[in-house]
């Protein structure tokens, strides 16, 4: 897809966002537990990329998914380990928070902490050597 699909996919999924949290404000903390690959890898990689003062507008290849994909020579491993983490670990954190066991907040930091994690240990943002 490149940026112009990501970033076309992001802004409908942004805009789907705002609209469910309109309308049920706990559907909100559902859809941001749900992109959280997304949400963290290009957070933290624009992040690092802003603190190394890089200018982040230019085109990179610094994202955890770019580096993984590079490591196993190829995408699908890499969007089936996303499927995974989605199927597995996001979408009952999101049914958790969405049926009220708990709370928006509590549910996406629980959430995250592991996707932070993976984005450290796969070297999101970090300068291409």
């Amino acid at each position: 897809m490149g940026d112009a699909g990501s970033g076309f996919l992001g802004v409908t999924l942004g805009v789907l966002s705002l609209q469910a949290a309109w309308q049920a404000p706990q559907l909100l903390w559902c859809w941001l537990i749900l992109l959280g690959v997304f949400i963290v890898d290009a957070t933290f990689t624009l992040l690092r990329r802003l603190l190394r003062g890089d200018k982040v507008y230019e085109a990179h290849r610094s994202h955890a998914y770019q580096y993984l994909s590079r490591q196993f020579g190829a995408h699908r491993p890499v969007t089936l380990a996303v499927a995974a983490v989605n199927l597995g670990w996001l979408l009952p954190m999101a049914m958790w928070v969405g049926l009220g066991g708990i709370d928006g907040v509590s549910g996406l930091v629980i959430a995250y902490l592991p996707l932070l994690l993976l984005a450290l240990k796969f070297r999101a943002g970090q300068q291409e050597s």
